[in-house]
C-alpha cells in the first residue's frame, strides 16, 4: 500500500474493514425502510377497515329515525283504520249519563237477529245542515247512524226535498217537511213518516209550550219511532186492532200508541153506527162510562165467532169509576168472568208505592204463555185495581195473567156509610184474566183487565215499571206476532258532555301541537344522547 493512501484514509478516518461497514448500514437502511413501508400499509388497511365499518353511533341514530318514521306512519293508518270502523260501525264513546247516544240493548237484538226486510231511512236535510240545528239533533243524527250500522238490511240517506222532487212526489198527500224522517220497506214500498214532533216527543201542550217559547226538549223519541217505523213497514200483512168509540170509553192513547208503534194497524169505530170491520182481529173496550146494550153486544158475539172459524179476541179494561153494567157483565159471564164491584187496596209498605193511597200498588205477573219476557223482568204499577173473578162451571180455558200480592183488601164501590178496613174482605185478587175457547184449529180470546189505569197515559210512562212490556206481550202473544219492543225515551234533562268553542280549541292544541312537539322533541334528545354516548 502506498504512503499516500494510508495518509488519505487517516485524515478521513475511514476504517479498515468499511465495505462491511458500508454493508451493515445498508442493511439498516433496507429494515428501516421496510418497516416504514409496514407502517402506511398497515395504516392504510387501518383506515380502509374504518371506512368499510359504520360507526356504531350512526347506526343507532339510523335506527330511530327509521323507528320514528314507521311509528308516526303506524299511527296514520290506526287513525285511518279506526275513522272507517268508527264510520261503519258507530265506535264513539258515549260520555252521557242517562246513554243519549247508546242504542238500547233490545234495539241491537233486534236490528241483528230479528229485521230480515231491507229498509231504507231518509232524512229530509242535508246531514250538515241537519246536525247544524243544535244538539237535540245531533243526538237524533247519531242514533240513525248508529241503528245504520247495526244491519245491513239498512241504508240511511239525506236529502233537501227542493233539490229531489221525485222523492217528495211519491208521498204526494202527506205531510212531508225538512228534518222529517222517512222509514220505508224497499220491496213493499210501505212506508212511515216520522216528524220532529214525533221524534221529540211534541204532542201535547206542556212539551210545545216549553219548545216554542224556550227552545228547550225535554226527551228524545228518535230511538222508539224508528224502530217502531221499521217494525210496521217490514210486516206486509199487520193485525188490525179497533177501539170502540160511543160509551164515554176512558182515554186510550198510551195503549193504542204503544200498538200503533208496534207495528199494528190501530183504527177505531163506533158501535151506535158502525160494525166491527171483518178484517179486525182484536177489538178493545177500554173502560166505558155507559153500559152497552144488547145490539152492540151481538157485534161483539158474532165478531168473536166469525162465521165459526173463531180466531178472534176482546180486550175489555174495567175502571172504578163506571156504573153498575149489567149488560156487559152478562156477556162476560158467558166466558165464565166477572168484575167484581170493589177496589183492591194494600197496607203492606213493601208493595205500596206511595204511603198517601192504598189503591196504589205493585202486582205480580204470573207464569204463563202470555207473559213469560214480563214475568222474569220488571215490575207491575197497578192502581184503582177491581177484581177479577172467574166463575165455577165454565168449559174455557181460563189464565190469570196478573194478580195482587197476599193480604190485599178490598174496599166495596157501593159502600153506604163508613169503611171498616179491620172488616174488608182479604186474600189475593186476580188483576188480568184471560179466557179461551177453543175449536179444533182455531181460538178466540176475551181478556179482562181490572183497571183502565193499568194501561193508563201515568202507569205506562214510568221508566222503571213493564206495564209497557206487559201488555205489548200479551197482544202479541195473542196474535201470533214477533215479540215487539218496548224502549224508554231518552231525557235531555241529564247533563252531557259538551263544550264550548274555546275548551275546543284548546283540546285541539294541545293534542295536535303541543303533544305532537313534545314526542319529535323527546326523539331528538334521546338521538343526541345516543350519538354522544
Amino acid at each position: 500500500m502506498r504512503k499516500g493512501d494510508i495518509m488519505s484514509r487517516k485524515k478521513r478516518n475511514i476504517p479498515k474493514n468499511e465495505p462491511d461497514i458500508k454493508a451493515k448500514a445498508a442493511q439498516v437502511v433496507t429494515e428501516k425502510a421496510d418497516e416504514e413501508t409496514a407502517d402506511v400499509v398497515a395504516g392504510k388497511a387501518l383506515s380502509e377497515t374504518k371506512k368499510r365499518t359504520p360507526d356504531p353511533r350512526k347506526k343507532l341514530g339510523i335506527m330511530s329515525i327509521a323507528f320514528t318514521a314507521i311509528f308516526i306512519a303506524a299511527v296514520v293508518v290506526l287513525n285511518i283504520i279506526v275513522g272507517i270502523l268508527s264510520d261503519r260501525f258507530g265506535l264513539k264513546a258515549d260520555l252521557t249519563a242517562t246513554g243519549l247516544y247508546t242504542l238500547d240493548a233490545r234495539t241491537e237484538y233486534y236490528l241483528q237477529y230479528f229485521l230480515n226486510t231491507d229498509i231504507s231511512i231518509t232524512v229530509t236535510s242535508s246531514e250538515k245542515h241537519f246536525v247544524d240545528e243544535g244538539e237535540y239533533y245531533k243526538q237524533v243524527n247519531e242514533l240513525l247512524q248508529k241503528i245504520a250500522s247495526y244491519s245491513e238490511h239498512i241504508t240511511l240517506d239525506y236529502l233537501v226535498l227542493e233539490q229531489n222532487p221525485d222523492f217528495a212526489a211519491r208521498f204526494s198527500g202527506e205531510t212531508l217537511a225538512e228534518d222529517y224522517v222517512v222509514v220505508e220497506n224497499k220491496n213493499s214500498g210501505r212506508y212511515r213518516i216520522i216528524s220532529p214532533v214525533d221524534y221529540f216527543g211534541l204532542d201535547d201542550e206542556t212539551a210545545m209550550y216549553y219548545y216554542y217559547y224556550y227552545g228547550y226538549i225535554g226527551n228524545s223519541l228518535i230511538e222508539q219511532e224508528a224502530v217502531s217505523a221499521m217494525l210496521y213497514v217490514s210486516d206486509d200483512d199487520p193485525a188490525k186492532i179497533v177501539f170502540t168509540e160511543g160509551f164515554g170509553e176512558h182515554g186510550s192513547e198510551a195503549l193504542s200508541r204503544l200498538l200503533s208503534k208496534n207495528g199494528y194497524d190501530v183504527e177505531s169505530v163506533d158501535l151506535l153506527t158502525g160494525d166491527i170491520p171483518e178484517d179486525a182481529d182484536v177489538v178493545v173496550i177500554y173502560a166505558p162510562s155507559s153500559d152497552l146494550n144488547t145490539a152492540q153486544l151481538a157485534k161483539l158475539d158474532k165478531f168473536l165467532d166469525n162465521n165459526g172459524a173463531l180466531g178472534k179476541s176482546v180486550f175489555y179494561f174495567a175502571s172504578s169509576d163506571q156504573p153498575k153494567t149489567p149488560n156487559i157483565d152478562g156477556f162476560l159471564s158467558d166466558w165464565g168472568l166477572e168484575v167484581g164491584y170493589s177496589v183492591i187496596g194494600h197496607t203492606n209498605p213493601n208493595y205500596l208505592v206511595s204511603a198517601q193511597t192504598y189503591y196504589m200498588h205493585l202486582q205480580q205477573v204470573e207464569a204463563t204463555e202470555f207473559t213469560d219476557e214480563a214475568y222474569k223482568n220488571g215490575f207491575i204499577l197497578g192502581s184503582d185495581m177491581r177484581p177479577v173473578y172467574i166463575l165455577p162451571g165454565t168449559s174455557n180455558q181460563l189464565d190469570v195473567l196478573m194478580r195482587s200480592y197476599e193480604s190485599a183488601f178490598l174496599y166495596p164501590l157501593d159502600l153506604e156509610g163508613d169503611f171498616e178496613l179491620g172488616s174488608a174482605e182479604t186474600g189475593t185478587f186476580n188483576d188480568v184474566v184471560m179466557s179461551a175457547k177453543k175449536s179444533s184449529d182455531s181460538v178466540s180470546r176475551v181478556c179482562v183487565t181490572g183497571s183502565e189505569a193499568l194501561a193508563g197515559n201515568t202507569l205506562m210512562s214510568y221508566a222503571n215499571a213493564g206495564n209497557q212490556t206487559f201488555f205489548l206481550e200479551v197482544f202479541d202473544s195473542v196474535l201470533g206476532k214477533n215479540k215487539g219492543i218496548s224502549i224508554t225515551p231518552k231525557s235531555f234533562e241529564a247533563v252531557y258532555f259538551d263544550m264550548t268553542e274555546a275548551t275546543a280549541n284548546t283540546l285541539a292544541v294541545i293534542l295536535c301541537i303541543v303533544i305532537p312537539v313534545g314526542v319529535v322533541a323527546a326523539g331528538v334528545v334521546i338521538y343526541i344522547r345516543r350519538r354522544h354516548r
